[in-house]
């Protein structure tokens, strides 16, 4: 790998990440990632505040339960971070970068 490079476990890391990324198609895929990322950051910030407003008066209502909530929340987060770490790195990257972008942008 990197043998100028102690052995060490960030400096292993780095070393691997710098040669995913000396790929060409590393770029498309964070460049697809950055995009589809942001559009999902942007449609939580579109979505999210109407859905919880909605489940406030629900569960105000006797009609929620939060529990019911906290197991689909929880299969949501397992799920897409099961779908993030079979995802090349390039595209994992620009997910969750692009996802943050969307979600900061006003």
């Amino acid at each position: 790998m990197c043998p100028s490079l102690p052995q060490v476990p960030l400096a292993e890391w780095l070393c691997r990440v710098g040669e995913v990324f000396s790929q060409p198609q590393t770029w498309l895929y964070l460049g697809t990632g950055l995009l589809a990322g942001y559009a999902l950051g942007r449609l939580t910030l579109v979505a999210v505040p109407p859905l919880a407003l909605l489940y406030a008066l629900a569960f105000l209502m006797g009609k929620a339960d939060p529990a019911t909530l906290v197991l689909l929340l929880e299969g949501v987060f397992r799920d897409a971070w099961t779908l993030l770490m079979g995802a090349p790195m390039g595209l994992s990257l620009g997910v969750v970068m692009g996802f943050l972008s969307g979600l900061s942008d006003r």
